[in-house]
């Protein structure tokens, strides 16, 4: 017999929660006290701990079925419990002999009955509510998906099935001092409660009963998709902290001339996906994946490397293509497993002699060179930071488990010394720190590393805003962007996530609009990023992440990035403007730059910070940069060579293997 682990079941919990789980079971103790004594008043009581005690306590218990099984707790069981204590209360009142009496034991029959015909209306709404397929930018009109119920509805621990028993339980306390005539008036008032809730949730259940089919919902949505007639499919699976991976190939996705939809394999992964104005397909499962017709469909693109590819990888009408999230020197920027696809997609020669350097199998004649089309907007700006101080952006790489001590991250051993050289400089510099989204996700020591920097910076800050040359800064204009930020977040979130109804209305209302979706995303994010901006003062330290402000965000406003061996060194050439690179493992400087090209043009800085001053010093007094020739010879070798339109080679390679595709399509159907 398994036994129960208070510190498994409890976890770390806050101390509120622990009373909850504590008192629920102890209140359902007091009121069976209560009834055999008897006493209406105490009786009473416990009842209204209970109840107060029960939604806190099962929402944390039941985080775990397991634990859940082992104590025997749920809001069926303390509704039996409740209503047999109020049984007992009656017998000892004298009243067990009555017409009440058994009017309320049938009403509290009645009840339970109820409550599991409830339970199993909710199983059923739930599964024609959870569709086999979600989408984004598809008309869904053609599968008349009603309204989500309300959310209080499908709540199991605070909606109307945890509190339908209350009637019954205070007619049971006041027909001590009054009658037992109160309890069956008590009973008969739960049970049409009952009723009601039942009934409405019974009208969700029919009016989304033709949801249940999901072979025919399947079908539906392949239709309309397949009428949209897509040539390319973008794929992507992955945790949810990696969606910026694919949402930084979506605005290139929304400028393609090819008809593009992109499919997911996650269901939260939709909650994270930025707007985009291409069907976006949502296929949990490998066999809907396989039956999701595509016939125009011959390009299959791979934005990561993902376990899932192989649902998409084995079917033989895609051409494969892997394009990656990221152009840089690491190791897991020419991955063995890329030799599965049957091209590869880089940016410039740099990316095709990394190919041929590590024996991993990718043939040269498979590698592509495009450039990189997302860079477009970034060459464009070129701007410098809107600080009268030089703005140093520094944003350390994600401590991974590629291996390579060189392309290692700065931030567990050298991150907390570099930020605190940064925060002290004198003259000073503004600081922009961006850790990876992923950071302190594998190593314990990145993500204590992490918090002493927050620490670091929101000390330093508090220390400026108290010297005299910045307390007599106007601040008004700052706190006007300030209070807009709020109301643009939630305009983002808006377009990000709906407001309100359960996924399937989601996908429902996200159909096609008048507005492309990724142009109102752009408009809102612009403004955002502009009041974000100017919300605090010119002198302040920032810590950004996520999709707002976004990397190239950062770019604009940095006028010297301090990164790792990383694709932010790769696409930070696009500026022009100087970088310094961390050298963790100490090699020598002319080692270090063979073996990671990226740093042929950057300032190294050693695990001693050597280099450091030299840089800020020069960044500090006359601004040259012996380095930014080289910076530009490196900008072509690494990005590929600059054309009057980013896209363009991109999309170049892409009607390429398009035409490849489709001769050899012609050529499998010939009899």
């Amino acid at each position: 017999m398994s036994t129960i682990n208070p510190r498994k079941l409890l976890g770390r919990v806050p101390v509120t929660a622990v009373a909850a789980i504590a008192g629920f079971p102890a209140a359902l103790l007091g009121l069976f006290v209560a009834a055999v004594v008897p006493s209406g008043w105490a009786f009473a009581v416990f009842a209204a701990a209970d109840y107060l005690a029960e939604p806190k306590a099962l929402r944390r218990i039941a985080g775990s079925m397991q634990p859940l099984g082992q104590v025997c707790l749920s809001v069926t069981a303390g509704s039996l419990l409740r209503g047999a204590a109020a049984l007992v209360l009656l017998a000892r009142l004298g009243d067990g002999r009555t017409g009440a009496f058994v009017l309320t034991a049938l009403g509290f029959l009645a009840l339970q009955a109820l409550r599991g015909g409830y339970a199993g209306v909710l199983l059923f709404v739930w599964w024609c509510r959870r569709l086999p397929v979600l989408t984004r930018n598809v008309d869904l009109s053609a599968l008349r998906i009603p309204d989500a119920p309300p959310r209080l509805l499908m709540d199991l621990h605070r909606g109307p099935l945890a509190l339908v028993d209350l009637p019954l339980v205070a007619g049971a306390a006041v027909a001590a001092a009054a009658g037992a005539e109160w309890a069956a008036l008590g009973a008969g008032t739960a049970v049409l409660a009952a009723l009601a809730t039942a009934a409405w949730l019974a009208l969700h259940a029919w009016r989304g009963r033709h949801l249940a089919a999901k072979g025919k919902v399947l079908r539906a949505v392949n239709e309309q998709v397949e009428a949209y007639r897509p040539e390319v499919v973008v794929y992507f699976s992955g945790a949810l902290e990696s969606a910026y991976q694919l949402n930084g190939w979506l605005p290139v996705l929304d400028r393609l001339r090819r008809q593009v939809v992109v499919v997911l394999r996650e269901r939260e992964m939709l909650t994270r996906l930025d707007p985009t104005s291409r069907p976006v397909v949502c296929l949990p499962l490998g066999k809907d994946l396989t039956a999701f017709r595509l016939p125009e469909a011959q390009v299959a693109l791979f934005v990561a490397n993902a376990a899932n590819n192989t649902h998409l990888l084995r079917l033989p009408e895609f051409r494969s293509v892997y394009l990656g999230h990221g152009d840089s020197d690491k190791p897991t920027s020419s991955n063995p497993f890329t030799k599965v696809y049957d091209e590869v997609w880089v940016a410039g020669p740099a990316g095709r002699e990394r190919y041929a350097r590590s024996g991993s199998g990718v043939s040269d004649a498979d590698v592509v060179e495009v450039g990189r089309p997302s860079l477009g907007r970034l060459e464009a700006a070129r701007g410098t930071s809107s600080s009268p101080m030089p703005t140093v952006l520094y944003a350390p790489t994600w401590e991974g488990f590629h291996g390579d001590p060189g392309a290692a991250t700065s931030l567990t051993d050298m991150g907390p010394r570099i930020v605190k050289a940064l925060l002290e400089r004198e003259p000073p510099v503004r600081l922009v720190y961006r850790p990876h989204p992923l950071t302190g996700t594998l190593d314990p020591r990145a993500r204590a590393a992490h918090a002493e920097i927050l620490t670091m910076i929101d000390a330093a800050n508090t220390a400026r805003d108290a010297r005299e040359e910045f307390r007599r800064q106007d601040t008004r204009e700052q706190a006007a962007q300030a209070s807009r930020l709020p109301e643009l977040a939630r305009r983002l979130d808006g377009l990000r996530r709906p407001a309100r109804g359960d996924e399937a209305q989601a996908a429902r209302d996200a159909g096609v609009s008048e507005e492309p979706p990724s142009a109102a995303w752009e408009s809102a994010l612009a403004e955002w990023n502009e009041a974000y901006w100017a919300a605090e003062g010119w002198w302040r330290h920032r810590v950004t992440g996520g999709s707002r402000p976004g990397l190239y965000d950062c770019f604009d406003h940095a006028d010297l990035l301090i990164a790792d061996v990383s694709g932010v060194v790769t696409d930070y050439l696009a500026t022009g403007k100087p970088y310094a690179v961390a050298n963790p493992a100490d090699l020598a400087p002319e080692t270090f730059r063979d073996h990671y090209p990226a740093a042929r043009a950057a300032h190294l800085i050693a695990p001693d910070l050597t280099g450091l001053d030299d840089l800020l010093d020069r960044l500090a007094h006359d601004g040259t940069d012996p380095l930014a020739e080289e910076r530009q010879h490196l900008r072509t070798y690494l990005l590929g060579a600059g054309t009057k339109d980013p896209l363009a080679p991109f999309e170049q390679a892409l009607d390429a293997l398009l035409t490849r595709s489709a001769k050899s399509r012609t050529v499998r159907q010939l009899p």
